[in-house]
This record gives C-alpha cells, sequence and structure tokens, in this order.
C-alpha cells in the first residue's frame, strides 16, 4: 500500500514538474516573439516615412536659419503631431513583417481568455513604442469543421483582439486592420488541422 502512494506522489510530482517547464518554455516563446516583435516595429519604412521618436530638442528662434539636421527633425515633431494615420484603406499586397503569437480564447468563442490577456498586454506595450506604424491582425484557425464557420470566427477573434488592445491599453484602433484568414492560410510544414495553426498574427507594415 505505501509502495504504491509512494508511486502516486512520484507521478503527481513528475506531473507538476512538466507543468512547471512547459509554463516556462511556453514564456520563453512569448518572450522571444515580443522582441521580434518590437524589432518589426522599429525596422526602417520602405515608403521613406519618419519615425517619430522621443528626443530632447534645442530652442530653434525664427530669425536663425535651421540647420539639415535641425529640418527633419521639425518634420519629424510634425509627423508625430499630425498623429497616427488611418490605417482602413491598406491595399491588400502592403508590406509587412508578421509575428505570430498562440492567442487563446474560450472554447467557441471570440472571447479572449484570462490566460492570453498579459500577452495582449505585452504586445500594447510593443505597439506602443511606434504610434505611427499600422498593424495588421489576422485571426487564423485550422482547418478541423466548417470552412465558413472558421473563417467567420477568425474574423471575429481578430476583431475581439483589436478591441481588447485599444479598449484596455489605449492604442489607437485607427492603426488596427482586423482580418480573418480561417484557415487559408495554414503554418507550414504543419498538418493543416493542428490545433497550433490557431494563433494571431500582428503584421507591422512597412510599405
Amino acid at each position: 500500500m505505501k509502495k504504491n502512494s509512494g508511486m502516486m506522489l512520484s507521478r503527481v510530482a513528475a506531473a507538476l514538474l512538466l507543468s512547471v517547464v512547459g509554463l516556462g518554455l511556453a514564456q520563453a516563446s512569448d518572450d522571444d516573439k515580443l522582441k521580434e516583435l518590437e524589432r518589426a516595429m522599429n525596422a526602417p519604412s520602405e515608403t521613406g516615412m519618419v519615425k517619430p521618436k522621443m528626443r530632447t530638442r534645442a530652442i530653434v528662434f525664427d530669425n536663425q536659419p535651421q540647420t539639415g539636421q535641425q529640418a527633419a527633425e521639425s518634420a519629424t515633431t510634425a509627423v508625430a503631431a499630425a498623429g497616427p494615420r488611418d490605417c482602413a484603406g491598406l491595399p491588400p499586397d502592403v508590406k509587412s513583417i508578421g509575428v505570430d503569437f498562440a492567442i487563446q480564447f474560450n472554447v467557441g468563442s471570440a472571447t479572449v481568455s484570462p490566460a492570453s490577456q498579459g500577452t495582449l498586454d505585452q504586445i500594447s506595450k510593443v505597439l506602443a513604442l511606434s504610434p505611427d506604424r499600422c498593424v495588421i491582425v489576422e485571426g487564423h484557425t485550422d482547418s478541423s469543421g466548417n470552412y465558413d464557420k472558421n473563417m467567420a470566427l477568425s474574423r471575429d477573434r481578430a476583431a475581439s483582439v483589436v478591441n481588447f488592445i485599444s479598449t484596455r491599453n489605449g492604442i489607437d484602433r485607427k492603426r488596427l486592420v482586423p482580418v480573418g484568414k480561417g484557415s487559408s492560410d495554414t503554418m507550414q510544414n504543419l498538418d493543416a488541422r493542428d490545433p497550433k495553426n490557431r494563433r494571431v498574427v500582428f503584421k507591422v507594415v512597412t510599405g
């Protein structure tokens, strides 16, 4: 009897250890993806658009000629003052850098799971670094179930993520473009039915 109890305790301890290790790996994966997203936010724009930066500048009086650097800084300030652009009219072939996250939702719904709310909070902090950048938020599913229902669900989940980020974290909604992809764009080298295809991709527009 004592032997059986000992074996049971060993199995419970092993299960707990695996759970902790798995949680640590997931955290490490999210951290890596957040860094990847930050690099995408800081990538140069292919349109030549100046990326606003917070900086301390010397006062330039109206009767003093500006140097080339001062003129560029003035242009940067003007772009920043104009605020974020409305990104709703992006062309379908716009260039972007995508980073995928395994955002979880309540079963069969578009409500963000509490388990993923912290990840979205961290993503919001990265998006706030470049308030001029448009970001496409793509919802994806695996191929299990009805194609049309999956497409609608992915669209609703993308919109839910945009709503969460803008409402809870103050990211301008005009910067975010929700798109549903359903199972039309599953991950490479992965079975289309694999649950790992259920993801949200943040595409930072560079074109």
